[in-house]
């Protein structure tokens, strides 16, 4: 995410007519971080597609390669579309905005009905690391899960990924496991 970002939309509100049919209101909330800047954390909107695409372009390949697992991930306008028109219940996200409108952070899980298991991604601003947020997303992202009847998350990462790995640790994941490169860990929800 990118601190340069811009918006339109006040970043402690989500307008009544941008809201789809499920939007979960009550996941809406105005939280300060262990440096005391403020976010506002709701839900993904479809009107965030233009959010989407300009983080996208402004990222550094650093976090776009921890996300991705390429400097260069190719997400064309269906992938955009799909990202951010949710059902709120197998597939959610949750955006950061920081007290200017910009987007500094998203946590998103992704299931499907019958497993009743979803992998989760992260990605965070750099200058908005460290401070909480992505901690705060993932347990954000457990709870609503689990209100949800998901049972478990998935979570993969490069396996040089250090501070995903203590993220993960602390959100009490099992031990990631290695497989070319690439670590897989889970945590049983309920």
């Amino acid at each position: 995410m990118n601190e340069r970002q811009e918006t339109a939309a006040p970043p402690d509100q989500t307008p009544s007519a941008a809201r789809p049919p499920g939007y979960p209101v009550e996941l809406e909330q105005s939280l300060t971080l262990r440096d005391s800047r403020r976010v506002f954390i709701r839900p993904i909107i479809p009107a965030d597609e233009l959010i989407l695409e300009h983080e996208l372009r402004e990222a550094d390949a650093e976090t776009l390669y921890q996300r991705f697992f390429t400097t260069q991930p190719k997400l064309d306008a269906k992938r955009r579309y799909f990202m951010v028109h949710i059902d709120y219940r197998w597939r959610l996200a949750l955006v950061a905005f920081a007290e200017d409108g910009r987007a500094v952070g998203i946590g998103r899980y992704e299931g499907a009905p019958g497993p009743a298991q979803a992998e989760i991604a992260l990605v965070i601003s750099p200058a908005w690391r460290r401070v909480g947020l992505a901690s705060t997303l993932l347990h954000l992202l457990t709870e609503a899960a689990r209100a949800r009847g998901l049972r478990r998350f998935v979570a993969l990462c490069l396996q040089d990924n250090q501070a995903m790995a203590a993220l993960l640790a602390h959100a009490g994941f099992d031990p990631p496991q290695p497989n070319a490169g690439v670590a897989v860990a889970e945590k049983t929800l309920f």
